[in-house]
């Protein structure tokens, strides 16, 4: 019973050094700046999956795809890990599942696109011919046109759901097939 309670205190005191401590005499971080940005929600798929779909991911672009040139790496502003083919439903969060960019997360912004994205290639691409668009994120209410997705400082979005209807696909942006 002592070697246990010797073996708690001395475990209590090195955690107190450990974590009471922080960063010592360094400046407090601004609250607002520690805080990630990002979003989350959860993506639904109805009818049967295409046999040929090599990858399925989350794509976010900063501006409108209004022409076959938006669509390139300098818009691209966040890509998913890559969705299970198959699955009815995929929840996410920004948060852990980014790949774009580097570190996969997405800075407080505008963007114009929020996607379910495929592809049928086999290789890594980034043209627009190698893609279909699966689902969109729309705004609330409004299906005619793509929402926009607004990230505040600090703040997580949450409930940009998409759904992805493979009997009745969305319209596709320019370029595609």
């Amino acid at each position: 019973m002592k070697i246990l309670h010797k073996t708690f205190v001395f475990t209590f005191f090195i955690a107190i050094i450990l974590y009471g401590c922080g960063g010592g005499i360094e400046p407090a971080i601004d609250s607002d700046s520690s805080q990630p940005e990002g979003f989350n929600g959860a993506v639904v798929f109805d009818g049967a999956w295409p046999d040929s779909v090599k990858r399925t991911h989350i794509v976010v672009f900063r501006d409108p795809l209004d022409s076959v040139a938006d669509f390139n790496i300098f818009n691209l502003s966040f890509v998913s890990q890559e969705i299970p083919h198959g699955a009815a439903f995929y929840a996410y969060t920004s948060l852990d599942t980014g790949f774009v960019p580097v570190g996969g997360l997405i800075p407080a912004g505008e963007y114009s696109y929020i996607c379910v994205a495929q592809s049928f290639s086999e290789e890594v691409s980034f043209d627009r011919k190698d893609w279909v668009v699966a689902g969109i994120y729309y705004a609330e209410g409004d299906s005619t046109k793509p929402g926009k997705l607004i990230i505040p400082q600090g703040q997580i979005v949450t409930n940009i759901n998409i759904k992805c209807d493979f009997d009745n696909p969305p319209p596709q942006p320019p370029g595609g097939n």
